[in-house]
C-alpha cells in the first residue's frame, strides 16, 4: 500500500467531529472544549497585553506561575472561576470577552 492511499484513507479532525456532532455526549466535550480554548486565548492576550509575565500575574493573584500556564496552556481541563476571570480582568485591566456558540461572557475591570 502507497503512503498516499493511507493519508487519503485517514480521516480529517473535520470529519470525525461532522460524524460525531449527533452523539450528545461528544457534543457536550467538544463545546467544553471550545469554551476552555477561548478561555485560555483570553487569559493569554489580557496578561501579555498588559506587559505581565506569567509570574507576575500569578503573585498578583496569590496563586503559582505553574496554575496560570496550565491555564493558558490547557493542561488542566477544568473551566477557571468566574470569580477567577473577573480578578485576571482587573488585574490587568483588560476586558476578557468570550464568545462562544451559546454562551457569550465579558468581565471588563472595574
Amino acid at each position: 500500500m502507497k503512503i498516499h492511499t493511507r493519508i487519503k484513507d485517514i480521516n480529517s479532525l473535520e470529519d470525525v467531529i461532522k460524524r460525531r456532532k449527533k452523539d450528545r455526549e461528544f457534543k457536550t466535550l467538544l463545546a467544553k472544549a471550545r469554551l476552555r480554548v477561548a478561555i485560555a486565548r483570553q487569559i493569554k492576550i489580557a496578561r501579555e497585553d498588559a506587559g505581565l509575565s506569567q509570574s507576575e500575574l500569578a503573585d498578583a493573584l496569590g496563586i503559582s506561575q505553574p496554575m496560570i500556564g496550565r491555564l493558558e496552556g490547557l493542561k488542566d481541563n477544568r473551566l477557571p472561576s468566574i470569580e477567577l476571570l473577573a480578578k485576571i480582568a482587573s488585574i490587568t485591566k483588560k476586558k476578557l470577552i468570550v464568545n462562544q456558540p451559546g454562551f457569550h461572557l465579558e468581565l471588563a475591570c472595574m
